[in-house]
């Protein structure tokens, strides 16, 4: 591993599940310097986690808010907002990425009940973040698949084509025991160019591989799921068990595409 690593996919806040695994409660911007250190991984895009919906994820938002600014060369921050509250949302939005600096959007279906296919309902909330020029993450598969596919994302990318989406869990189903709509997740990066994918969740090296075999290393980013798994393992696994893959594609998945999508490279 010769770049900077960066995990594209990991939640900073109060999560009580976490206290089962050891790790304070809430999880915040010291407690992941340390998770990021004896990981050896350089920097972590975090979002709040889903069971802050209730509060509109506003309190670890601004535990996010306040990680980037003690350490913003290693901590970035997701803004996750639930799209049916309409222009409230929005201004959550603008608010986290204008005054906080947040790097990207979150959107979970799970939130508030909605489908990536009702255009009317996020399709204001995907403009605003365009007009803002961050990048836009998508969660795909789990239970909820039918709700967020990648041919989804990809109808919405196509309307966007300036924006970076990111495919969250590469469609999910049937690579780690939940259901989920893998067979699209190629054809729909294919029809959406500005679409990449990200690893969390996806512990099947071959299916991985396959995936790069088709539209490239420089698509793929590494992401964990961090703490809920452990963030150290799509690291092994790229790292050191993937070994069709150049050194170059390796550095690429592990954190050079992250560069390159957020800007760093000139920090790199």
């Amino acid at each position: 591993m010769t770049g900077k690593i960066y995990d594209t996919h990991a939640y900073l806040g109060d999560n009580p599940a976490w206290a089962q695994m050891g790790l304070p409660v809430p999880l915040e911007a010291d407690g992941w310097i340390e998770l990021l250190d004896t990981a050896g991984i350089d920097g972590a895009l975090v979002a709040p986690p889903g069971v802050g919906a209730g509060e509109d994820f506003r309190p670890d938002m601004d535990r996010i808010a306040a990680a980037i600014r003690q350490y913003p060369e290693r901590l970035f921050g997701f803004c996750r907002v639930k799209p049916r509250r309409g222009a409230a949302a929005i201004g959550e939005l603008r608010f986290r990425v204008m005054e906080h600096g947040f790097r990207a959007l979150k959107m979970n279906t799970l939130d508030d009940d909605y489908r990536l296919d009702d255009r009317a309902l996020i399709d204001p909330i995907i403009e605003t973040a365009a007009n803002l020029g961050i990048v836009v993450f998508f969660h795909t598969g789990d239970y909820q698949h039918r709700t967020c596919t990648p041919n989804m994302v990809a109808d919405v990318a196509t309307s966007f084509p300036e924006t970076t989406f990111i495919i969250g869990h590469m469609g999910f189903g049937g690579v780690n025991g939940f259901p989920g709509d893998i067979d699209q997740l190629v054809p729909a990066m294919e029809r959406a160019p500005n679409t990449v994918a990200e690893t969390a969740g996806v512990f099947k090296a071959e299916f991985i591989q396959d995936v790069v075999d088709q539209v490239g290393a420089h698509r793929i980013l590494m992401g964990s799921n961090g703490p809920n798994s452990p963030i150290e393992l799509p690291k092994v696994m790229i790292g050191k068990h993937m070994n069709k893959l150049s050194q170059d594609q390796k550095d690429k998945i592990l954190g050079g595409n992250f560069a390159r999508i957020f800007g760093l490279n000139s920090k790199s």
